[in-house]
C-alpha cells in the first residue's frame, strides 16, 4: 500500500522519460501482436476447416488410370468414398477461350464442407463455372460454350466449394463424368489425375491409414494428403511470410529494447534524487522497489492495452484489404494465446532492458543529494536477471516461428549485424574524438558531443542502422524481383505454354501457327507424368523426414524422353547419353534435387508411369537455367524406355512483345479441342500481384521499425536532457547565441544520423545483392535514386526528431537551470 501511495505521489511530479517508455512499448507490442495474430488467424482457419478445405478426411490420388477393382475395395472399407477425375481443357465461348480446371463430381461429392451454386448442380452436359470464368468470356446461366468436343450449357456459377486449399492455376469447372466423358479431353497420355476422398468415421488417424494404404499398393504411384495438410501450399506461403514479418517485427523489437533502455535510463536519472530523499527519511529499499516496479507497471499496462487492441484488430485488416486474393479468409479471431505471447516477448524485452538502471536508482545514497549527477552505480553488477529475461525473449520468439532452426539464426543475424552497427558507432566516437579540435566553436561542440560521457551514439547507431539497413534491403529485393517479373521475364519466357498437344497433332498444330503466328517459334517435347515411388529402393511412403528440397517427392512430377541436352542445362556428373542410346532405362536429374536427397550418378529412382514402376539408374546430374520458362524437366528419360507408352505433346510458342496469341489459340483448339493453352502473361500478372501484395505488408513492418529507430533516437536525446540544458546552460553564460546552440545540435545529430544511414545503406544494397543475385539468381536492378533518396530522407527525419526532442534543452533559461545545476 505504502509503494502504492508513492507511485502515483510520483507520477504526479512528472514522467521522466515514461513517456518514451510507453511509446516504445506501444510500437513493440503492436507490431508484434498483429504478425503472431495474423499468423495464428490463418492457422486456425486452416484447422478448424481442413475437413472441409480437403472435401473429406483423407484423399488418395493417382495420375493418368482409375483405381483398380483392389484398390477400390481398399478404399471403400476405409469409409465412404467420391471420386473426382481432375484434368485442364480450353472453354472456348463466343467472346473467347479460357483455360479451366475441370473436376467431375460424382453423387458422393463434397464428403466434407459446403457446395453452393447460383444455379443448379450440374447434371447431364451441363457445367458449374467460376466466376472468374464467367466474367472473362461474359457467360451467363443458360449460355452455351464448346468444352473438348463437346457443347456444353452453363448450368450454375460457383458461390462455394472445397478448393483443397491451393493457388489454382486456372479457375475450376464442375462437371458431371457424363460430361467429362463427352469432351473426350482424357486420352491416353493426357494430364490427368483421379483422386478418391474419404471419410473415416472411426477414430483412426488419417495419416497412418494413408500410409497403410500405399504400403500395401506400394509400387502403384498413389499420393495421400490427409486432412491435416489439406492446406499444404497455403500453410507453407503462410508460414514463410509469417517468420519475415516476425523476423521484421523481431528486429523492431530489438530497435525498441535499445529506446526502453534509454527510458528507463531516463527515468531511473530522475528518481534518483528521489530515491535518495527516501530514504533519508527512512523509506526502505524494498517500498521504493515497488514504487518505481508499479510506475513501469502502470506505463506498461497503458501500452499493452491499446498494443495489444491494434494487434486483435490485424486479421480483420487484412481480410478487408487482401481478402479476394486470400484462398483461405483468416479466423477474425481474438487470439488469445498469440496476443499473450506478444505480450510476454515485450515484457521480458522490457524487464531485461530497464533492470539494470533501475537497480542503480534503487542504490541511490542520501549523499547523491549532495550534488546532482554523483556516481550511485552499485558495486554489484546486476547481469542476472537481465540475461535470463532475454534469453526467455528469444525462446519464446523461437517457439512462435513456424521454422525454429530459421528464426533462431535470423534472430542471431539480427544479434550479429547489431554488433556490426555497434562497432560503427564506436569508430564514430573514435572519429568525434579525433576531430573535436577541427573547425570553429559550433563545429568543435557538435563533433565533441559525439563523445561525451554518457553518449548513446552506439545505441543510436545501432537503432537507425538497423532500421534503415532492412528497409534498403527489402526495397531493393522487392524492385529486383518485380523489375524481373516486369522486363526480363517477358523478353525470355515464351507467350504460350501449350498441354495435351496428341502425340499425332504436330500437322495441325504448326498449321495453326504457320495460319495465325507466322512469325513465332516454338519448341515441341514429348510429356508424361508420374510420382517418385522409390529411391535406392526405398519405398517414398515409408521414408522419414523428407528434406524441402525433395520436391521430387511430392506428387506427380513432368517427365520426358530427350536424345539431346536441352539449351540452359549443363551437365555437371556423369555424362549425357548418346542421341542413338538403346540401353536399360537412364535418368538426367536436377543436381539441386540430388543434392537434397544425398543422390549421386549411379544410385536409382523408381517412378510409376500409368501403375507400372519403371527403375531408372542416374547416368548424369544437371544444373538448370530456370530463369529461361522453357522446358525445364527435373528428370529426364533416355531415349528407348517411354517412347511406347501413351503419351501427350508439350509446346511454347515465343511470339514478338505484345502480340496477341488469342486468334492462334482459339485456331488451335478448334482443331485440337483438347489442347490447353497457358498464357504466360497470365500468370505473370497473377504472380506479381501476389508479390505487390507482399512487398506492401513487408514495408509497412519495416516502416514500423523505422519508426521504432526515430522514436528511440528522439528518446535517447530526451534521456540526456538534463546533461544538455546543464551544458548549454553554461555556453549561454559564456556568451553563445540560441542559434548558435542549435547549430551545435544540428551537427551533432546530422553526424550521428549520416553516419549511420550511410553505412546502413551499404549493408541494405550488400544484403539485398546477396539475396537477389544468389538466392533468386536474378540480375539486381533496383531503383537507383530511389535507394539512395532514402538515405537522406532518413537522415533528415531523425534530425527533426532528435531537434525537437532537444528543444526544451536548447531554450532552457539559464535562471531557472542554474537552480539544478
Amino acid at each position: 500500500m505504502k509503494a502504492l501511495t508513492l507511485a502515483r505521489r510520483d507520477l504526479r511530479g512528472g514522467l521522466g522519460g515514461l513517456g518514451l517508455l510507453w511509446a516504445c512499448l506501444l510500437l513493440s507490442v503492436a507490431g508484434l501482436a498483429a504478425v503472431l495474430s495474423l499468423t495464428a488467424a490463418m492457422d486456425k482457419a486452416i484447422g478448424d476447416n481442413q475437413r472441409a478445405i480437403l472435401g473429406g478426411d483423407l484423399l488418395l490420388s493417382i495420375a493418368n488410370r482409375e483405381a483398380t477393382e483392389e484398390e477400390l475395395a481398399a478404399m471403400r472399407d476405409i469409409g465412404p468414398v467420391s471420386h473426382m477425375v481432375e484434368t485442364r481443357g480450353m472453354l472456348n465461348a463466343p467472346d473467347g477461350t479460357a483455360l479451366a480446371e475441370l473436376r467431375s463430381i460424382d453423387e458422393n461429392w463434397p464428403l466434407a464442407g459446403e457446395v453452393t451454386f447460383d444455379g443448379e448442380r450440374p447434371e447431364g452436359l451441363s457445367i458449374a463455372i467460376d466466376p472468374l470464368l464467367s466474367d472473362r468470356l461474359l457467360l451467363e446461366v443458360g449460355d452455351t460454350a464448346r468444352l473438348g468436343f463437346a457443347t456444353v450449357t452453363i448450368g450454375a456459377i460457383i458461390d462455394e466449394m472445397p478448393q483443397g486449399g491451393a493457388f489454382n492455376l486456372a479457375p475450376p469447372i464442375l462437371l458431371t463424368e457424363e460430361a467429362m466423358d463427352a469432351t473426350g479431353l482424357i486420352v491416353p497420355g493426357s494430364i490427368v489425375s483421379h483422386e478418391y476422398r474419404m471419410l473415416i468415421e472411426d477414430g483412426r488417424v488419417p495419416e497412418e491409414v494413408g500410409r497403410a494404404f500405399q504400403e500395401r499398393f506400394e509400387d502403384a504411384g498413389w499420393r495421400e494428403v490427409a486432412r491435416g495438410e489439406a492446406a499444404g501450399g497455403v500453410q507453407r506461403f503462410v508460414a514463410r511470410t509469417g517468420d519475415m514479418l516476425l523476423l521484421i517485427a523481431l528486429a523492431a523489437l530489438g530497435i525498441g529494447t535499445l529506446g526502453i533502455a534509454s527510458a528507463a535510463r531516463a527515468f531511473a536519472a530522475s528518481r534518483r534524487a528521489t530515491v535518495a530523499r527516501l530514504k533519508l527519511v527512512g523509506a526502505q529499499r524494498k517500498t521504493l522497489a515497488g514504487m518505481l516496479g508499479l510506475e513501469l507497471a502502470a506505463v506498461a499496462l497503458a501500452a499493452l492495452i491499446p498494443g495489444l487492441l491494434l494487434g486483435m484488430l490485424a486479421p480483420g485488416i487484412v481480410t478487408a484489404t487482401f481478402g479476394d486474393q486470400l484462398p483461405i479468409l483468416p479466423d477474425p479471431g481474438p487470439h488469445w494465446q498469440a496476443l499473450g505471447l506478444a505480450a510476454a516477448v515485450v515484457v521480458l524485452a522490457m524487464i531485461a532492458a530497464a533492470w539494470r538502471p533501475l537497480a542503480e536508482a534503487l542504490a541511490a545514497r542520501p549523499t547523491a543529494l549532495l550534488r546532482d549527477g554523483a556516481s550511485t552505480h552499485s558495486a554489484r553488477r546486476r547481469w542476472l536477471v537481465p540475461l535470463a529475461a532475454f534469453l526467455l525473449a528469444v525462446l519464446l520468439a523461437v517457439v512462435s516461428a513456424s521454422n525454429e532452426q530459421l528464426a533462431l539464426r535470423s534472430i542471431g543475424a539480427l544479434v550479429a549485424l547489431g554488433i556490426f552497427f555497434a562497432f560503427f558507432g564506436w569508430l564514430i566516437r573514435v572519429a568525434a574524438r579525433t576531430l573535436r579540435h577541427r573547425g570553429g566553436p559550433v563545429t568543435r561542440l557538435g563533433i565533441a558531443a559525439l563523445d561525451r560521457p554518457g553518449n548513446a551514439t552506439v545505441r543510436l547507431t545501432v537503432a537507425l542502422g538497423l532500421g534503415l539497413s532492412l528497409l534498403v534491403a527489402l526495397a531493393a529485393t522487392g524492385q529486383s524481383i518485380l523489375k524481373e517479373i516486369d522486363q526480363s521475364i517477358p523478353n525470355r519466357a515464351p507467350s504460350v505454354f501449350l498441354l495435351d498437344i496428341p502425340s499425332d497433332g504436330s500437322p495441325q498444330f504448326r498449321e495453326a501457327l504457320d495460319t495465325t503466328l507466322p512469325n513465332a517459334s516454338f519448341e515441341l517435347v514429348p510429356s508424361l507424368r508420374g510420382p517418385v515411388v522409390e529411391v535406392n529402393g526405398t519405398p517414398v511412403a515409408e521414408m522419414q523426414n523428407i528434406p524441402d528440397g525433395a520436391w521430387i517427392l511430392r506428387g506427380d512430377r513432368g517427365l520426358t524422353f530427350l536424345a539431346d541436352l536441352p539449351e540452359g542445362n549443363n551437365v555437371v556428373s556423369g555424362e549425357w547419353w548418346p542421341s542413338d542410346y538403346d540401353g536399360p532405362p537412364q535418368i538426367s536429374l536436377d543436381v539441386e534435387a540430388a543434392q537434397a536427397l544425398g543422390l549421386e550418378v549411379g544410385d536409382t529412382l523408381t517412378i510409376s508411369i500409368l501403375g507400372r514402376p519403371i527403375e531408372a539408374t542416374i547416368s548424369s546430374l544437371r544444373t538448370i537455367d530456370w530463369r529461361s520458362f522453357g522446358f525445364n524437366f527435373a528428370m529426364i528419360f533416355a531415349p528407348g524406355t517411354l517412347e511406347e507408352v501413351p503419351h501427350t505433346q508439350m509446346a511454347t510458342v515465343t511470339t514478338p512483345p505484345d502480340t496477341d496469341t488469342r486468334p492462334f489459340e482459339r485456331a488451335l483448339v478448334n482443331q485440337l479441342p483438347q489442347v490447353s493453352a497457358i498464357r504466360v502473361g497470365d500468370i505473370v500478372a497473377e504472380v506479381r500481384s501476389i508479390l505487390v501484395s507482399l512487398d506492401a505488408a513487408i514495408r509497412v513492418a519495416v516502416i514500423l521499425a523505422i519508426a521504432m529507430g526515430v522514436v528511440v533516437l528522439a528518446g535517447a536525446v530526451v534521456a540526456t536532457r538534463r546533461e544538455r540544458a546543464r551544458d548549454l546552460v553554461l555556453l549561454r553564460l559564456v556568451g553563445a547565441s540560441r542559434a548558435q546552440l542549435t547549430r551545435t545540435q544540428l551537427i551533432e545529430f546530422l553526424a550521428l544520423s549520416t553516419g549511420a544511414a550511410a553505412i546502413a545503406l551499404g549493408a541494405g544494397v550488400l544484403a539485398s545483392w546477396i539475396v537477389v543475385t544468389r538466392l533468386f539468381e536474378f540480375a539486381f536492378s533496383p531503383d537507383w535514386p530511389m535507394l539512395i533518396a532514402l538515405g537522406p530522407g532518413a537522415v533528415a527525419v531523425a534530425v527533426i526528431a532528435a531537434l525537437l526532442a532537444a528543444w526544451p534543452a536548447i531554450s532552457a533559461r539559464p535562471a531557472r537551470a542554474l537552480r539544478t545545476v
